[in-house]
């Protein structure tokens, strides 16, 4: 403690005297170096939130794009019951409604996922089991009327069972994966930004330090030459 003392009397002696006066500008520019230098560590936590948020945007379009589809799939199969057992050709036209609902999503979700290899190689695994399941339910709406046994039996099939089993398990696989990517995206996030914010900090403590040794020593500098 006192050898910490003396060595700031040392430094005192120093600066009073001049002989850091030529040190004041390098201190002071310093100073300013380090101020730019947290504004930018701080554009970058900016810019680390605004990534954070187009995550948040894109899962939400994701999870939006697979409901559209789920909605889709559980629709065709009512509709192609509802259709058997009445024979009301308005559930044809329902069930084109819901085809063209996941056409549509499917094709959204297609163009949401492209940019990431991993998700776009699950996409493609969904997408063969939807096609499948409307495959299924397509070629039912077909028998026209006066086959609801037909399709009963068609429906209990084992195999068709397994496809329309499998379909919802994708389905519930892809948004428990797009939450799960979501989650590391933001715990990420926050990480790099705390540590930026902090080093931030930290930078601009040590700036006003330099800056205020580079006063010191300037005012030091003027009151010698005095």
């Amino acid at each position: 403690m006192a050898r910490s003392a003396e060595s700031l009397d040392d430094f005192m002696v120093l600066v009073r005297r001049g002989y850091l006066r030529q040190a004041a500008t390098p201190l002071l520019v310093g100073a300013v170096a380090l101020l730019v230098s947290a504004v930018i560590m701080l554009g970058v936590n900016v810019s680390t939130m605004r990534k954070n948020f187009a995550w948040v945007q894109q899962a939400d379009d994701v999870l939006q794009q697979l409901s559209g589809v789920e909605t889709g799939v559980v629709g065709n199969e009512l509709t192609v019951r509802g259709y058997a057992l009445t024979n009301d050709p308005r559930f044809l036209l329902y069930q084109k409604a819901n085809r063209q609902r996941v056409t549509a999503s499917m094709n959204k979700l297609a163009a949401l996922v492209a940019g990431d290899p991993l998700q776009a190689a699950r996409f493609e695994r969904l997408r063969g089991i939807v096609a499948r399941h409307s495959a299924i339910f397509g070629a039912l709406t077909g028998l026209g009327p006066g086959h609801a046994k037909d399709v009963a039996a068609a429906i209990v099939d084992p195999q068709n069972r397994s496809v329309m089993d499998e379909t919802r398990s994708q389905l519930d696989a892809f948004r428990g994966e797009e939450l799960e990517l979501l989650a590391e995206r933001q715990a990420d996030a926050a990480h790099q930004a705390s540590r930026t914010y902090n080093i931030a900090v930290a930078i601009v403590v040590a700036a006003f330090l330099l800056g205020g040794l580079g006063v010191l020593v300037a005012q030091s500098g003027r009151g010698q030459g005095a």
